[in-house]
């Protein structure tokens, strides 16, 4: 607590309040942000539960995706999800999916997934949890936060037609219509509307799209980025994240 103490110019007093969340000190709030994000970044934990998970084996990992009523966009977010706990079991990592997904602090978690998301919830996220906050497919441009997204680098962009599930971020979905002839599919009648549209060669992003078109027997081809290495790059920047490591990698394009 001395060395937070000295480094937010503050007692040692002061900082015990904040750690320990007592209700009844005049502490500002923005000192109090100041305390805990330097707490987080030493691994601080005044919680002896959280303390053990810190420097035990298992970690819990709490996933919080972006919502979307359309079913092929739930498929999506649950196949997501069954790839991503099978790849982070074998390190002991625990996933929790958020209840409802709440925009909360979350207790008792070490690290938070979040997986298309617009960034003004990433960011209203990570003001409430001082803990490693990781997005995938979300631009973030933020050094304080490691991201992952897919790269679409080998695509040609005027040769085709691509379709692809909703996302949330603004950026995200600028950067993809600036380059590529790309469809947004929202609903069923969406999809319905576009392949009547069709007069180039059709390219599809996510597998549940992919699938869907296959039982419709709609001519396409599936563009598919390369998973192994998409969670390979989730399990490292979880792995620097929890343990506090430095790294001048905070952006994971991935092909």
């Amino acid at each position: 607590m001395q060395d937070i103490a000295k480094m937010c110019g503050v007692s040692v007093a002061s900082v015990s309040y904040v750690l320990n969340d007592k209700k009844d000190s005049r502490i500002t709030e923005a000192t109090k942000q100041k305390i805990l994000q330097i707490a987080n970044l030493y691994m601080y934990r005044s919680n002896p539960y959280a303390r053990s998970l810190a420097t035990g084996e298992i970690h819990n990992i709490l996933f919080f995706y972006g919502e979307n009523d359309f079913p092929l966009y739930q498929a999506e977010v649950l196949r997501f999800i069954n790839h991503l706990s099978t790849h982070l079991r074998p390190y002991k990592y625990n996933i929790t999916i958020a209840p409802n997904n709440m925009i909360a602090k979350y207790n008792y978690v070490d690290a938070i997934i979040t997986y298309r998301v617009d960034k003004e919830t990433f960011m209203k996220l990570g003001e409430l949890n001082f803990i490693p906050l990781i997005s995938v497919d979300c631009l973030i441009e933020d050094n304080l936060f490691f991201e992952i997204n897919n790269s679409f680098k080998s695509l040609n962009s005027n040769e085709f037609t691509y379709f692809s599930l909703p996302y949330l971020d603004d950026k995200t979905i600028t950067s993809l219509k600036e380059r590529f002839d790309v469809r947004f599919i929202v609903d069923f009648k969406s999809l319905e509307e576009e392949v009547t549209k069709l007069d180039k060669p059709l390219i599809v992003f996510n597998s549940s799209l992919h699938h869907y078109l296959d039982v419709l027997n709609v001519e396409h081809q599936f563009y598919d980025v390369d998973k192994t290495k998409k969670f390979e790059a989730i399990i490292e920047t979880l792995n620097l994240a929890i343990n506090r490591e430095e790294s001048t990698k905070h952006q994971y394009f991935i092909d």
